[in-house]
């Protein structure tokens, strides 16, 4: 080969270890990059065999690179507090698509915002703008065309009331009636004074219902004895009589009315339950039908259907008693729980996403949705089929199909919401390569200079 090929051998070797310095100065820039993906240059000789017609021989031409691998172990978890923030705990990739050209993106970069749309829902998108993909909670997708970006609507709207559960004691201790007046005799919303006189009853409980648009409204519920032994009456009216929509008159606002009977021990034992007409007149309810006592409300114009839930219902013509049924105890009257499931419009208050990857999205209205689910790609034994095309992002090479999963404790990956992974790239381990790098550089660079001085000498020789 000569004094000209020990040159050129010299200057592969610079070269080989000049593309090896750039790899570990780029691990070592991206040192607190998120997620970042560490890479490290493969090297590999150089040899040819040349076969003569009359003594073969082979020798070595230097070095050059022959790979650059990335090294896709997990990097260290740093927490930051920020819900959008998402790591993966263990194997996976988030999906990512560009909105303009629809191309499908991977990273282990969990920075994500919410970003406003033009239909009036929030979308997680990276700092890129990429929309984050998922798909509804219960769903199983199969590959990447069946996963969509996550919307949240910005606003819900109200919902009606169409149940209220009461839970509460009636107390024991007071005396029986001594006349068979009942609270519905007692009502007159045209009387100058209200309605009804607090010496009429023993106990009311104020209810909050919402209707279709979400508008909230009062409603009273009163108790009372009567004249028969462990026996209250009850009757629920409009806490403001003039917003029946029935009409007006002396039973205005008045909705129901019934009877409650008690056993021995204060449970209950039968009830009885009428709709009030805005006549006064009543109309049984079937219980054998409805199994709790049902009522109508109508403040915009559309009817709605309200179920009282006191903690018993019927199944035929058997009384059904739950933990949480009405009780006749000697102590004083009062409500343990009060609920009912409507609510008013709500705007979105905050995003929380769990390590199954569920998006739930809470409103101002305390109610909450299930938006959907963020499914990862999975790309376990073909990973070097990615490549890497800057932003934290890569790219799956042609005919590569990940699998797509739901993350979670069972499954190869799990996600940790106010979290971000951290770079893989180890100091120490980059800093030993530098000065090997350095060492092997300087050795090359010496057989360049060696060479050439051997070459000089030999030229003034002659």
């Amino acid at each position: 080969m000569g004094l000209f090929g020990s040159i050129y051998l010299g200057y592969s070797g610079v070269n080989t270890q000049t593309r090896g310095m750039r790899v570990a100065a780029d691990n070592v820039a991206n040192l607190n990059t998120t997620a970042f993906k560490g890479s490290r240059a493969v090297f590999e000789e150089v040899f040819a065999e040349v076969t003569g017609e009359v003594l073969p021989y082979s020798r070595g031409l230097g070095s050059r690179v022959k790979d650059l691998e990335i090294n896709f172990s997990p990097g260290s978890l740093n927490a930051t507090d920020i819900p959008t923030d998402l790591a993966i705990l263990g194997k996976g990739f988030f999906v990512l698509q560009n909105p303009q050209s629809q191309e499908y993106f991977f990273t282990r970069d969990g920075q994500f915002q919410l970003e406003e749309t033009d239909q009036g829902t929030l979308r997680l998108v990276s700092p890129l703008g990429h929309s984050l993909l998922g798909a509804a909670v219960d769903a199983n997708p199969s590959d990447l065309t069946t996963l969509s970006p996550l919307e949240i609507p910005q606003a819900i709207p109200g919902k009606a009331t169409e149940t209220i559960h009461l839970e509460l004691n009636l107390d024991a201790r007071k005396d029986r009636e001594t006349t068979s007046r009942t609270l519905l005799e007692a009502w007159d919303a045209q009387s100058s004074t209200g309605p009804i006189s607090s010496a009429d009853y023993e106990f009311v409980t104020t209810l909050e219902v919402y209707d279709s648009t979400g508008v909230a409204h009062k409603l009273n519920l009163y108790f009372d004895t009567t004249d028969q032994n462990n026996q209250y009456e009850m009757l629920l009216t409009l806490d403001d009589p003039t917003e029946d929509w029935r009409g007006s008159g002396r039973y205005a606002g008045a909705l129901l009315w019934g009877t409650l009977n008690f056993g021995p021990s204060g449970e209950i034992s039968g009830a009885e339950f009428y709709t009030v007409n805005l006549d006064g007149t009543t109309t049984p309810i079937d219980l054998t039908v409805t199994q709790r006592p049902q009522f109508t409300l109508n403040f915009t114009g559309t009817p709605q259907t309200v179920t009282l839930d006191l903690g018993f219902y019927f199944d035929g013509s058997d009384l059904v008693r739950t933990p949480q049924s009405v009780h006749l105890y000697g102590a004083p009257f009062a409500v343990y729980y009060q609920d009912q499931d409507g609510y008013p419009p709500g705007i979105f208050d905050r995003v929380e996403i769990d390590t199954e990857g569920v998006v739930k999205a809470y409103y101002t209205n305390q109610q909450s949705q299930e938006i959907g689910r963020i499914f990862l790609a999975d790309f376990t034994g073909v990973e070097d089929s990615l490549e890497r095309i800057g932003d934290n992002l890569f790219k799956a090479t042609a005919g590569v199909i990940p699998e797509i999963f739901a993350p979670g404790r069972a499954a190869v990956g799990a996600l940790a919401s106010g979290a971000l992974e951290g770079s893989n790239v180890d100091l120490a381990t980059e800093m030993v390569n530098l000065i090997t790098l350095q060492r092997a550089f300087q050795s090359n660079a010496r057989v360049i200079t060696t060479a050439d001085q051997m070459l000089e000498d030999f030229l003034r020789a002659r």
